[in-house]
């Protein structure tokens, strides 16, 4: 028998979840599936909703090149080359790229020398406001008009940074909103064809004036509301993290549990062990915060997370066995709830699931 710790995807609640989103707007739907689909598995995934979607997004080249081999659909590099040969290469496999630095518009010097040039569209990303990727405000006519004068199509694009409901939110995205539309509005008028993205999962769920020509849902396919509980839409958890214990015993009262000891027992306890842990991408930050479901029962974790085992104290459970199912995480304990006791949030933990993990797939 191999190692019970499983990561079921449910391929079923994925479609549907595409579908919801999909009746939130009439712009196209570009899923985010950089890091092998958020750890659910980037071939099944994309196998599973190619025929809802009108293409997708990934971060890196590698990405994109893997991608394309599953896929015919647009694919977008959301971090753009790094070199000439990374552009080279989007162009002879039609893969659009980003450009968000003055570095990456010299490559594009030489496109008029390539054998191949795509039928691909070049991304211009502007800083709305989170400072991270992209052209600032005083940068964008002057970036536009480089790559403008390549003849290629071209999207106007930016990242929301905060896209949730509650008030301080909705203050920041309504200025980066504003701002990316007074840019579409001034390039439209040098190029009335220009194609315009914005919104992520939350300005999908929460901003229909970001929606555009192009909306980027990522996490909330995968049923997370990226920690926003006022959020009424409802999607379905894809992935359910759970395991069974591979060893229960007594322990007396006074007795400590993991390294460094950090949890005493008050009293005579059923102790079960997981054969998970921060090496399977269940965080460090579990220990003494978090509770699994045994059978549907909620049972705190114990000690410190080991980086391949985990207890938990089973006092609450009837007549637990090395048969009892234990959820960490799933539709019945969201994993939104579960990144907080750890202090982090749910990309964080989809995506630390580990290759150790087995991913077993299921339609239901």
């Amino acid at each position: 028998m191999s190692r019970p710790t499983i990561a079921e995807v449910n391929l079923s609640a994925l479609n549907k979840n595409v579908r919801k989103l999909k009746k939130l707007t009439n712009s196209k739907i570009y899923p985010v599936v950089k890091a092998d689909a958020y750890g659910h598995g980037l071939k099944m995934v994309v196998e599973s909703i190619d025929p809802l979607i009108s293409g997708y997004c990934v971060a890196t080249f590698e990405e994109s090149l893997e991608l394309r081999k599953i896929t015919k659909k647009n694919i977008v590099c959301m971090e753009g080359p790094y070199d000439y040969s990374e552009l080279k290469i989007f162009e002879k496999l039609n893969i659009d790229y980003v450009i968000h630095s003055f570095r990456q518009i010299s490559f594009l010097e030489n496109l008029g020398n390539l054998k191949v040039v795509g039928k691909n569209k070049i991304w211009l990303k502007i800083d709305t406001g989170m400072n991270r990727l992209g052209f600032k405000e005083n940068e964008i006519l002057k970036a536009f008009s480089k790559i403008n004068s390549t003849k290629k199509s071209l999207v106007l694009m930016s990242h929301l940074s905060s896209s949730l409901s509650n008030k301080n939110s909705r203050l920041i995205t309504n200025s980066q909103i504003k701002m990316f539309k007074k840019f579409e509005l001034k390039l439209k008028k040098k190029k009335p064809n220009l194609i315009s993205s914005l919104c992520n999962s939350g300005g999908l769920i929460n901003f229909k004036r970001s929606h555009n020509d192009i909306s980027r849902p990522g996490i909330s396919i995968f049923g997370s509301k990226a920690d926003d509980e006022k959020s009424e839409i409802d999607l379905e958890q894809v992935m359910t993290l759970k395991s069974k214990f591979i060893s229960i015993k007594k322990i007396n009262k006074g007795d400590r549990v993991g390294y460094g000891g950090t949890w005493k027992a008050k009293k005579e306890t059923v102790v079960g062990i997981l054969p998970i842990g921060y090496a399977d991408g269940y965080l460090t930050g579990m220990g003494n915060s978090a509770y699994v479901l045994v059978e549907g029962v909620k049972a705190k974790v114990i000690g410190r997370v080991s980086m391949d085992l985990t207890a938990v104290d089973l006092s609450n459970c009837k007549n637990p066995d090395y048969d009892s199912e234990v959820v960490l995480w799933g539709n019945n304990l969201k994993i939104d709830k579960v990144s907080k006791f750890a202090n982090s949030i749910p990309y964080e933990l989809m995506t630390s699931v580990s290759t150790r993990v087995k991913r077993e797939y299921v339609f239901k």
